[in-house]
């Protein structure tokens, strides 16, 4: 099952709130649609990957290389939704994402304002709830999280951003594979994000996600698992920025049992 609907990035901590039976600050309302999925299957973890600059054009136009993210859509009780961003920074964004509130009320632009943060995304939330979560991310943003939340899996960012993301799947498999307790993952990927900004060959950025998501996307299925998958931000691309302006770009939201 695979439809379209107009939300933004905000919707998602709240729906997995309401999933989990916990209460976050945002006042942004749970998507029903998803929460009918995840109450019919109740997958014992669910896994929020996001990956760094795929925004709805991009998974559209690089279909071919993204053919892992467009098979899972076509699988039954999947979902396809289109979100619209609230910031073109990725900290910002993926915060915002985790709290269900936007730039200007959670106040965090980089990795330092997370420490010094009062408020508490949906992964420190869930592991004081007795609901163990874990995070796989660069190592300066995992140093915020660490004593907060169960596990934390840090990745030295580096030049051999393909060696990066690798460590990335590494990790978030393995949390799948050995912490079965664990009940909420959050992992980023960034080779997108990478090749945008340094005028590479995005068809190998979209091949290399596209073969790090069909291992997660194992994974997860093998732990009865369900994937939220989605961008941050518009893609860091001079001529469609040149053609586009300022317009708020939309990324895609894929919910989905592997």
């Amino acid at each position: 099952m695979s439809f379209m609907q107009s939300l933004s990035l905000l919707n998602i901590a709240p729906t997995l709130a309401e999933f989990f039976g916990i209460s976050l600050t945002s006042r942004v309302h749970p998507v029903e649609q998803i929460l009918n999925v995840m109450h019919a299957r109740n997958p014992q973890v669910v896994v929020l990957l996001v990956i760094d600059s795929l925004d709805y054009q991009f998974y559209s136009d690089f279909a071919d290389e993204l053919e892992v993210l467009h098979e899972l859509v076509k699988r039954d009780d999947s979902l396809l939704l289109e979100c619209e961003t609230v910031s073109n920074h990725t900290t910002p964004a993926i915060a915002s994402i985790l709290t269900g509130l936007r730039p200007e009320s959670h106040k965090i632009r980089t990795s330092e304002d997370v420490g010094k943060s009062k408020i508490n995304s949906i992964l420190e939330i869930l592991d004081d709830a007795g609901k163990p979560t874990a995070a796989v991310l660069e190592t300066n943003g995992t140093k915020p999280l660490l004593g907060r939340i169960s596990y934390v899996f840090a990745v030295d960012d580096r030049e051999d951003i393909v060696e990066y993301d690798a460590l990335i799947k590494t990790h978030t498999i393995s949390i799948l594979n050995h912490q079965h307790e664990v009940r909420f993952v959050f992992s980023h990927l960034r080779a997108i994000d990478r090749f945008a900004h340094r005028g590479w060959d995005l068809r190998v950025a979209a091949k290399i996600t596209n073969e790090n998501m069909r291992a997660i996307a194992k994974a997860v299925g093998e732990r009865n698992g369900m994937l939220f998958i989605c961008g941050d931000h518009g893609a860091h691309l001079k001529e469609r920025e040149e053609s586009q302006g300022k317009a708020p770009a939309t990324v895609p939201l894929i919910v989905c049992y592997s």
